[in-house]
């Protein structure tokens, strides 16, 4: 593993490191400190440049459809059409991404990846047509031995767990409809599995959102699956746009230019291309892939006119951005992009 790739998984899965950065970077001594926004200033120029043309990454939503009411999430008051990805679209998505130079794509939007019948062919084309890195985020209720076997066998790069509790009392909180004894039982299995067939993937990732109701027993889920799985995220919740409230003790701070915009392109599971993965709404589209290529969606006139909106700090002007968090200096900062 390159140094570049270990200080960054450093960063980003050790709650720790995590929260003392996301102080220093809420701290006036360092955002208004010419040298740092000198940097960084420099590293946003290079990172847009790099990415005006063609996306860091493409998330596929193979279907929006979900067994869950998880409580910071607004798919339980989501009005978009559900459904799944037909097959022949998906392939077009990859076709173009390869011949774009894009190596990694998620398969995953607003739903439960899993519940997608298509989902291990979808994996196996993708990573027969070479794409590089391969990923999906699930809940992990359906992760049973049929389907940790294919898993391990189509391919997939990383697949990272959402598990937002040490203990079922605080899990039937969060996420109402699961089942915390039968989720930590196939995420054992997982791992079970890819140590019997000497797989060295996916690489398993449990994703654990720190909020009011479980920050109580933070120290104690890290600690009981530190060295089990290969790592424990433990982000921050956010705001989805406004929509859901957010009682972080990390609100407000400096706003960049999102770097979604650059980095992130999402396309739903009808072909629709919206703004950004918290647009879970679909309310600004930038285009279709059935009618149009992914590239030029990526540098149509409607992204270009947000984005020059962003890099002037024109935040409010655009519905969606006006009161979302994701933007927020310490919450998102242009440097933990690769």
């Amino acid at each position: 593993m390159k140094i570049r790739e270990k200080l960054y998984n450093l960063v980003v899965f050790n709650r720790d490191i995590k929260k003392i950065i996301s102080f220093l970077l809420r701290s006036p001594f360092l955002l208004k400190n010419p040298v740092y926004n000198f940097f960084y200033s420099r590293l946003l120029k290079e990172k847009m440049g790099k990415f005006n043309n063609r996306p860091f990454r493409v998330m596929i939503e193979n279907t929006n459809i979900c067994n869950a009411d998880c409580v910071f999430c607004p798919h339980r008051i989501m009005k978009r059409k559900t459904g799944v990805m037909e097959m022949s679209l998906f392939k077009k998505i990859i076709d173009e991404c390869k011949s774009l130079g894009i190596e990694y794509i998620t398969i995953y939007g607003f739903g439960e990846p899993l519940l997608d019948k298509y989902f291990i062919e979808r994996v196996r084309y993708a990573k027969k047509h070479g794409l590089s890195r391969v990923t999906t985020n699930s809940n992990g209720m359906y992760l049973d031995k049929d389907k940790i076997d294919e898993i391990i066998k189509s391919g997939l790069d990383e697949i990272f767990i959402s598990f937002d509790a040490a203990t079922e009392k605080t899990y039937k909180k969060i996420r109402p409809g699961l089942d915390f004894e039968i989720v930590e039982n196939n995420i054992l299995k997982l791992v079970k599995e890819k140590k019997r067939l000497k797989s060295s993937k996916p690489e398993i990732n449990l994703s654990y959102v720190e909020f009011e109701k479980n920050r109580h027993e933070t120290d104690e889920y890290i600690k009981k699956w530190r060295g089990i799985v290969d790592h424990v995220s433990v982000s921050y919740i956010h705001n989805w746009t406004g929509e859901v409230e957010n009682k972080s003790e990390l609100k407000g701070g400096r706003k960049d230019p999102c770097r979604l915009l650059w980095t992130d392109m999402v396309v739903s599971w009808n072909g629709e291309v919206p703004l950004c993965c918290n647009d879970y709404e679909n309310k600004i589209i930038l285009g279709n892939v059935k009618k149009l290529p992914l590239g030029q969606i990526w540098g149509g006139e409607r992204m270009r006119e947000i984005r020059e909106s962003h890099l002037v700090g024109k935040f409010n002007v655009i519905t969606l951005c006006k009161n979302c968090e994701y933007n927020y200096h310490h919450k998102s900062p242009w440097w933990i992009t690769k």
